[in-house]
């Protein structure tokens, strides 16, 4: 086991805009970092840019939100025990958008994909992890959240209906856990380029809007002052 005095994060849907930037950025700040992702080949290839670039990288965790188990999310608490033996800090930050469509438009499949990245997968990795985080001390949940398809829902589906309910059980995980914790954050960092940005809104260019590395910093100064 890896007795770092360091804070352990663990940060889903790393392999993304705004996840690398997150994990580049723990990273330096010399916590142990755990990024977690479908995409294997983006993983492995941001691990040995860091790698080369710092010295430093993440542990990888390959795992598919979509089709895992419940047992899937168990072995993987029982990898991070094993490896750390706590975690102080949980970002979902995984989502999935196809493009924007009406409700009645929206496949079937793409509905279950969106809600299970989005809604089910983060509640199936709370659950799992909830154990290790009591373990630490000041422990973070945090829900990354985009309140703009909330307040002009037409035309989002699943992706609104999961950023919804992402909401409620942050809600739901603060008032549960109280003063046990760990405590839970509900943070949009606002609008910044992305691939799902660029899903939703096609036009748009990467000088039109801040980058991941902006919305990444701004994210995790927030969950440091334990504000959303």
């Amino acid at each position: 086991m890896n007795k770092s005095l360091q804070p352990v994060w663990l940060i889903t849907g790393a392999a993304g805009a705004l996840g690398q930037a997150l994990v580049e950025q723990v990273l330096a700040d010399s916590a142990e970092c755990i990024a977690l992702d479908r995409d294997e080949r983006s993983l492995n290839a941001m691990h040995d840019r860091l790698l080369d670039k710092t010295g430093r990288a993440p542990l990888l965790l390959p795992l598919d939100l979509v089709g895992a188990s419940p047992d899937d999310y168990d072995e993987l608490a029982s990898t991070v025990e094993v490896e750390f033996g706590r975690l102080d800090v949980m970002i979902h930050n995984a989502a999935s958008l196809t493009a924007l469509r009406p409700i009645e438009h929206q496949l079937p499949d793409e509905w279950m994909k969106i809600l299970q990245t989005g809604l089910t997968g983060p509640w199936l990795l709370t659950r799992a992890m909830l154990p290790l985080m009591r373990k630490a001390k000041d422990a973070r949940l945090v829900f990354v959240s985009d309140r703009h398809c909330l307040d002009k829902p037409a035309n989002w589906g699943a992706y609104g209906l999961s950023q919804a309910g992402r909401e409620w059980l942050a809600r739901a995980l603060a008032t549960e856990l109280g003063p046990r914790g760990p405590s839970v954050l509900d943070i949009d960092p606002g609008p910044f380029y992305s691939r799902l940005r660029a899903a939703a809104w096609p036009v748009t260019t990467p000088d039109e809007l801040p980058s991941a590395q902006q919305a990444a910093r701004g994210l995790l100064e927030q969950i440091d002052k334990g504000v959303q």
